[in-house]
């Protein structure tokens, strides 16, 4: 219900002063209204200006981290680099190989086979006993087998290399069908005339004969290499060889009956021996070498010999100044 009084009373009074009062409250809201837009203006560009300079920060931090990062992984980079580096890349000296700058080298074992010619030589004499002018007037005489044949067999060694400097020892044995005969004929007396005779052939003659089956060495091997793959050595040691010596006179004289002597020495005869060589290293396992090899004997083998008809009137044999000289090539492979 309305009641008048309540409204006289709480009314407020505008009488004459209300137009101008409420043009001030209006500029008063109309100026608290556009404080509040120029407020929100102004904080809406602060916040825009903040949110910039957050971003460009962040940016700028990121940027930072990202550089920081992008060293740090380089530096990791350059370390792992570093690491995968293996120490022969670095200003240290790689060490030299044992043959003094190449990939071949000639210290080791090696086994292998050889092949070639040997010639000898054998200094027979014939001594007639008690003595020349009473041996029926026989002289003494020489004979030289100068025999000759093929060889081959098998050698082995060491070899030690200091910078171009080859040691060695090496030991070799040989089969060898060496053969050598000698015949005088006829037999020639103390006067230089041929002895007197009515045998055909061989009759009133002299003969020598030289076999030889094997000969052995071991050695020493002192070398050089001008080049890596070339070895120039000299050789040097102790020698065997195996040779049988015979020896058998026929005599046929007109004046008296026919008679035959004969004599028989074998068995090794020890000296030394000498040489050297060319030696080629194919590959770092195969070796190729010419090698000369001169034996000599140092072993004077005799023997006294008579014959069935004479025998007040034996002959002396002897075997001296034997040596044997050897041209072979070799091929082994070094372990």
């Amino acid at each position: 219900m309305y009641d008048k009084h309540w409204h006289k009373i709480h009314t407020p009074k505008w009488s004459g002063e209300e137009p101008r009062i409420r043009g001030k409250l209006e500029m008063i809201m109309n100026g608290r209204f556009f404080g509040w837009l120029a407020a929100a203006a102004v904080a809406l560009n602060l916040g825009g200006a903040l949110s910039a300079s957050a971003q460009t920060h962040d940016g700028e931090e990121n940027k930072s981290v990202n550089a920081q990062e992008s060293k740090q992984n380089t530096g990791e980079q350059n370390l792992l680099a570093m690491a995968s580096v293996p120490p022969t890349a670095t200003n240290a000296p790689a060490p030299a190989p044992p043959s003094g700058g190449s990939g071949f080298h000639w210290t080791g074992f090696y086994v292998g086979g050889h092949f070639g010619r040997d010639s000898g030589h054998a200094n027979m004499k014939v001594d007639p006993l008690p003595s020349a002018a009473q041996f029926v007037n026989l002289s003494t005489q020489s004979l030289h087998t100068d025999p000759a044949g093929k060889i081959g067999g098998l050698q082995g060694g060491f070899n030690l290399q200091r910078g171009p400097v080859v040691y060695g020892i090496e030991s070799d044995y040989s089969f060898s069908d060496m053969k050598g005969t000698k015949v005088i004929s006829p037999i020639v007396q103390n006067n230089g005339t041929p002895f007197p005779g009515t045998g055909v052939g061989t009759a009133n003659s002299t003969i020598s004969h030289q076999d030889t089956d094997w000969l052995g060495t071991l050695r020493l091997r002192l070398g050089a290499t001008p080049v890596p793959r070339l070895l120039v050595y000299g050789t040097g040691g102790i020698a065997a060889v195996h040779s049988t010596l015979t020896e058998t006179n026929v005599y046929s004289p007109a004046f008296v009956a026919a008679g035959t002597d004969f004599s028989s020495v074998s068995g090794p005869y020890v000296g030394w021996v000498a040489g050297g060589g060319l030696e080629w290293m194919i590959t770092n396992n195969w070796l190729l070498r010419g090698e000369y090899l001169y034996y000599s004997l140092n072993s004077s083998p005799s023997v006294v010999a008579g014959s069935g008809n004479y025998p007040g009137f034996p002959s002396g044999y002897s075997w001296s100044n034997t040596n044997v000289s050897v041209a072979r090539a070799a091929l082994s492979y070094k372990f």
